[in-house]
């Protein structure tokens, strides 16, 4: 699948609203996959069907994301920290699919083509990882932390995974909070209990760079970096920019197919919801 192929989703001030906790009563720590419980796995189970879009922009236009930001509402985002999201160079917007074929029109503008597409399933206690980009052994990714100061944590060979939850709506039906967030994680498929837990254990969460959003079937999720800093190091970085120069096809002028240095745009569309 493309959307893997690297492996193996105006200008910006300061948010004038003010900042809404993403999880409310609900930690980064304690959304950790739990131990199962027989009573739990024979409740109902809830599910979002998301199809995810990816996409490369040439980093030379990135300044032309504008036009399909002016489209799109930051109102119903919520970060656990405006300007730390911003500062780890995330921006998100959100739309309904009828606005679907004029972003893509706008994107394709703007020099974008199609990275691929991959379809998740996400219930109660059953998240999904978007895989993002593969960690090298012995590397170390610095982030801006809620605090705004600078961190940094040492990883070793893994994935960096944009790793996607949802929530009931209290009151509501055909509507779920879907929470993002990107993690550190290994790339680990053993069903032992144990060698899971010891996986899950050695997991990175970067809490500041998490997001979360209500969407109901027709809805649309656009993720992309809010700037082109040209480094693989910083957490913005090694999500968004691709390692190697991207070959872009323009079919328009018929010019000879050109590698150039790209970002990667995540559209995020609700296509259903069980509950």
């Amino acid at each position: 699948m493309a959307i893997l192929s690297g492996l193996v989703f105006g200008g910006c001030g300061p948010s004038p609203e003010p900042v809404v906790p993403i999880w409310e009563q609900v930690t980064v720590g304690e959304i950790a996959p739990k131990s199962p419980d027989p009573a739990r796995q024979a409740r109902f189970l809830a599910t979002v069907n998301l199809d995810v879009y990816a996409l490369d922009l040439p980093a030379e236009n990135i300044d032309k994301l504008d036009d399909v930001w002016q489209m799109l509402s930051a109102k119903p985002i919520q970060t656990n920290s405006y300007n730390a999201f911003a500062g780890n160079s995330f921006r998100a917007r959100i739309g309904h699919i009828a606005m679907w074929e004029e972003v893509r029109r706008l994107l394709a503008t703007a020099g974008a083509q199609d990275a691929g597409t991959i379809s998740l399933v996400i219930g109660n206690d059953e998240p999904a990882d978007l895989p993002v980009a593969n960690i090298a052994p012995d590397s170390t990714i610095w982030f801006v932390g809620t605090n705004l100061a600078r961190h940094t944590v040492q990883v070793g060979r893994g994935l960096l995974v944009l790793r996607l939850r949802e929530q009931a709506v209290p009151g509501a039906r055909g509507v779920r909070k879907i929470i993002a967030y990107p993690v550190y994680t290994l790339p680990m498929a053993s069903g032992i209990p144990e060698l899971r837990a010891q996986s899950a254990r050695r997991e990175f969460y970067f809490a500041s760079a998490a997001l979360a959003a209500q969407m109901a079937p027709g809805d649309l999720l656009v993720l992309a970096p809010d700037s082109y800093s040209g480094e693989t190091l910083s957490l913005g970085g090694r999500f968004f920019n691709r390692p190697e120069p991207v070959l872009f096809f323009d079919v328009e002028t018929k010019k000879p197919p050109q590698r150039r240095p790209s970002v990667r745009i995540f559209i995020l569309v609700c296509t259903r919801i069980n509950d």
